[in-house]
């Protein structure tokens, strides 16, 4: 059976082409995000009358790491606005609402290089910034683009047909 729907694509798709979109709204300059990994806990049992040593195993709960974001320091706001949700310092106007609309659908578009259209579509739900880095770190022999990142929690994501 070939990997590919087209089967003269041999190559597999590069981790370098993508886009990130909250709420179908899409972030500018994003450049690493870290992997996707859900995890299912082990479960380990055994009766007391087992004349087995050995554990029975069952799957168990489901666990889903957090994201990191990264994004070039730019004019757009979006990793602030959504940081400053929840992160607010006593300094910051304004007052942090008892149910602030914190949580976002998050999708990951990962773009064929070849013909240059979304193959792949990833989508976390009920995502929230558990960590913000406003401003990567300042050097003044370095020669880089200042970086902001948020980490991200969810609830589970899920791999959707690309429209």
């Amino acid at each position: 059976m070939p990997r590919f729907v087209e089967s003269t694509k041999r190559d597999p798709y590069r981790n370098f082409n993508f886009r990130v979109l909250f709420n179908n709204i899409e972030v500018a300059a994003c450049r690493k995000i870290s992997g996707i990994t859900g995890t299912v806990e082990v479960v380990k049992f055994r009766s007391g009358n087992s004349p087995s040593s050995v554990d029975e195993l069952s799957p168990g709960r489901v666990h889903y790491e957090p994201l990191t974001l990264e994004a070039g320091l730019t004019q757009d706001t979006t990793f602030r606005d959504w940081a400053l949700q929840l992160i607010r310092h006593e300094a910051t106007p304004g007052f942090r609402s008892a149910e602030p609309d914190y949580r976002r659908t998050v999708e990951i578009l990962v773009y064929d290089l070849d013909f240059n259209r979304a193959v792949k579509k990833f989508v976390l739900r009920n995502a929230w910034v558990s960590k913000f880095t406003a401003m990567s770190e300042l050097a003044a022999e370095a020669n880089e683009i200042l970086i902001e990142n948020v980490e991200v929690q969810h609830e589970g994501f899920t791999l959707e047909a690309v429209i």
